[in-house]
């Protein structure tokens, strides 16, 4: 099959995108995804095996055509220029499917779809209306009114709108995928989706990319084998709460002397300083590392400089439907992982025996939970628990069977 991918972010880099493309083309299947692209950036590339064509993300509504699109997007949420590159692409290469990646795309896709009489998977990654009120909250109006794109997506596509959008994919898509048993959950009860028709395929890892015995360590200002190193990597944003992390991390440093909090990614500016201001009123600034951003081919290198990996998330609609890739990630490299009780994160880690699990937003008793670790034995166990279950279950292995399965129901269609 020639599957069109619609993507509403740049690529690379998208660890889903790519693990996707990468199961699919070797089961066969050829891939053209259609992106947002910038002008440092190619329109036309090839990258892993799959073919990428990428619209221009600034200046898409310039001039009076431009404005008419927008119009038309903001009415409809049916994307003119998508749907048009959509159809350019079919008529110089016919597509059999469109895997359409995150809510805004998806009815684009399915008026494609209907249009070229082909299956539509909705790949829905997050609870994304649930994201954008947390993204949206955060920022506030003051910052958001900077930003013209952020303003557009916050007075025309406000989450009632969002959810409304995630009904009608759910219930109007051939198929639907989604991360975890919680959010295929959502989707069955709150949008009406069809059991027969949504189907997890976790965020779990290529177990090659996280192997202990290959990784490289990254350069650190101390030294991690006199160290206790605690470690969070992925986006800042307040749902992640890193707030409480910090407040656990300073409870620890009280009788861990060696202890080291590194912070691995990058996210809202006011909420970084916040998070360093924090730091700071608890005494812990300086053992409190902001590495900012880092290449994916890096992340590795810092899970396995790491005694425990945490994923602190605050309980959110958002959070409550949505596991991520850092929790299997961390298994995957032996690393016991701490998480906040939120549905997904403490299924995984209590069935599992992977970490310990401490109450969202509760700053003392993840201190609690981190002094617990830095038992050598208590963490070696857990450790390779994690180890385990990714060896057998929790793999991309198994998920891209799960995806490539999806796709030969689709053949029949």
């Amino acid at each position: 099959m020639h599957i069109c991918m619609l993507l509403p972010e740049r690529f690379p880099p998208d660890i889903r995108v790519e693990k996707e493309a990468a199961a699919l083309t070797r089961a066969g299947h050829s891939i053209t995804l259609l992106c947002r692209g910038d002008a440092s950036q190619p329109t036309f590339d090839r990258v892993d095996g799959i073919d990428v064509e990428r619209l221009p993300a600034n200046g898409m509504f310039d001039g009076i055509s431009g404005l008419f699109d927008g119009v038309r997007y903001v009415s409809t949420q049916v994307h003119p220029a998508w749907k048009r590159a959509v159809l350019t692409l079919d008529a110089a290469r016919p597509i059999d499917a469109i895997h359409v990646h995150d809510l805004p795309l998806v009815r684009t896709g399915l008026v494609c779809g209907e249009r070229l009489d082909v299956p539509v998977v909705a790949d829905l990654h997050e609870n994304y209306p649930e994201a954008a009120r947390q993204i949206q909250r955060m920022r506030g109006w003051r910052e958001i009114a900077r930003d013209l794109e952020a303003l557009f997506q916050r007075v025309f596509l406000s989450p009632w709108r969002l959810k409304r959008a995630e009904r009608h994919a759910v219930g109007n898509a051939d198929r639907v995928l989604t991360v975890c048993e919680e959010a295929r959950a959502h989707y069955l009860r709150d949008c009406g989706g069809d059991p027969e028709r949504v189907d997890v395929v976790s965020n779990t890892v290529d177990r090659t990319a996280f192997d202990p015995e290959t990784a490289t360590a990254p350069d650190l200002p101390f030294d991690p084998d006199e160290s206790f190193v605690v470690s969070y990597i992925g986006n800042f944003t307040e749902h992640r709460g890193l707030d409480s992390l910090i407040e656990g991390f300073a409870r620890l440093a009280e009788t861990t002397p060696e202890a080291e909090l590194l912070l691995v990614g990058t996210g809202n500016a006011r909420y970084v300083a916040r998070l360093k201001s924090l730091a700071a009123s608890l005494g812990v600034r300086d053992r409190v590392r902001f590495t900012g951003w880092v290449p994916f081919a890096d992340v590795p290198g810092y899970v396995a400089a790491s005694d425990v990996c945490v994923v602190p998330h605050a309980s959110t609609p958002h959070t409550e439907t949505t596991v991520p890739h850092k929790l299997f990630q961390a298994m995957a490299m032996g690393v016991p992982v701490l998480v906040s009780d939120v549905a997904p994160l403490a299924r995984v880690v209590t069935r599992t025996e992977s970490g310990l699990v401490a109450p969202a937003g509760d700053g003392p008793a993840m201190g609690e939970a981190l002094a617990d670790l830095a038992d050598a034995d208590l963490a070696r166990e857990l450790g390779a628990n994690g180890r385990r279950a990714t060896e057998h279950e929790y793999n991309w292995e198994r998920d891209g069977a799960r995806l490539r399965a999806v796709y030969d129901d689709l053949r029949e269609i």
